[in-house]
């Protein structure tokens, strides 16, 4: 019997079902009749939520970035917080982006087609990256040339880097990768942001002081 349901609560049962069975057996041995038959739901109930499987994928990919973006709004918008250090924490919070399901980071980065690459895409480096850009024209108060090349880079960086991680480095080492990934990071900056933010600000641990 079927469980009755809001449309939202429906949307999230399919969601959630969908997102299990690709972390049990991968994008591409999940159909839409699998997800169907898991959701204990009718063909045309799919349908008035979803139009394919990549769009199911697509919805998912949108609650990584979304929650991504939540721990790193706060960061941006507090500026008590020097430069290097907020810098470290946005770091941080895009390479821990797949922490809460590391299964879903092969997903994401081997799952789809065309279509869910070119979205995953503009959700990283056009959407994500552009809320980097204008916290950090904010915070600066400056117009900083080419400052949306930079948070594409930052992001695309980091977010390979920590995809990386997940599949290819023990876990009794991702501290000391993390750490590496952050060094690369400020190094870049300095070269990428200068002279609008003070150099000193962006030495990493291994700088003389």
């Amino acid at each position: 019997m079927r469980q009755a349901m809001s449309k939202e609560e429906r949307h999230r049962h399919i969601l959630e079902t969908a997102k299990r069975l690709f972390q049990e057996r991968g994008y591409d041995k999940v159909t839409i009749a699998d997800v169907i038959h898991a959701s204990n739901i009718a063909r045309g109930t799919f349908y008035l939520h979803f139009s394919s499987l990549e769009e199911l994928l697509m919805a998912l990919f949108e609650q990584t970035v979304e929650q991504t973006w939540k721990r790193i709004a706060p960061i941006l918008e507090d500026l008590s917080i020097p430069f290097r250090q907020c810098t470290i924490e946005v770091v941080r919070a895009v390479f821990r982006m797949h922490d809460e399901d590391p299964s879903m980071a092969r997903v994401f980065f081997m799952g789809g087609g065309e279509t869910f690459v070119r979205h995953r895409d503009e959700a990283m480096y056009h959407r994500l990256g552009g809320l980097l850009v204008e916290a950090l024209r904010r915070r600066h108060n400056v117009d900083i040339p080419h400052l949306d090349w930079t948070a594409a880079m930052l992001i695309a960086l980091v977010a390979d880097m920590s995809l990386y991680a997940q599949l290819y480095v023990p876990v009794h080492e991702r501290k000391a990768f993390e750490q590496g990934v952050i060094d690369f990071v400020l190094a870049g900056l300095r070269t990428h942001l200068a002279p609008h933010v003070d150099p000193r600000e962006l030495e990493t641990d291994a700088d003389p002081a």
